[in-house]
């Protein structure tokens, strides 16, 4: 019997799941941008379309808007949750969503035993998350500035001064 080399472990079990990781990683972000984007500028674009909305009505866009962003949240673990399902780690849907959200929120309560080889992939599944929240609540404080500056401008505009 030959002496197992570690370097042969790390490459044939760590191979496939580094690739699968950064792979999805890059899959998560692009769609994590993508709805990102697409919300702030409806929410940019909403505000300064109608100059005349009230700011109870901009506090519920902005409202709107951040949910849409958590929601995107939710859309990305069922992309991580269907890649588990479609390349076989699982059989059905609601462990592999389960596992998902666990591993993205970095929370880990939701323990599975995964294959030999694929031990990392909650490692990738958890910087996605990481990503993808940073992002989420940057561009949150993004809207949050755009929105003081529009109820800012209202504010003086009721004071005489036209908002701009």
């Amino acid at each position: 019997m030959q002496p197992i080399i570690a370097s042969d472990i790390g490459f044939h079990s760590g191979l496939p799941q580094t690739i699968y990781g950064v792979v999805m990683i890059g899959v998560v972000l692009a769609l994590n941008s993508a709805a990102i984007v697409a919300t702030i500028l409806f929410f940019k674009s909403s505000l300064s379309k109608s100059a005349s909305l009230s700011k109870l009505k901009a506090n519920i866009l902005f409202v709107v808007c951040t949910q849409l962003l958590a929601l995107a949240q939710l859309g990305l673990i069922a992309v991580w949750a269907g890649s588990l399902v479609w390349i076989g780690l699982f059989q059905d849907w609601e462990p592999s969503l389960r596992f998902s959200a666990s591993s993205y929120t970095t929370m880990g309560i939701f323990t599975v035993e995964l294959p030999d080889g694929w031990h990392l992939t909650p490692t990738f599944i958890a910087f996605s998350g990481l990503f993808s929240f940073a992002w989420a609540a940057t561009s949150t404080i993004t809207m949050l500035s755009t929105l003081t500056n529009y109820l800012e401008n209202i504010q003086k505009g009721s004071k005489g001064t036209k908002p701009n």
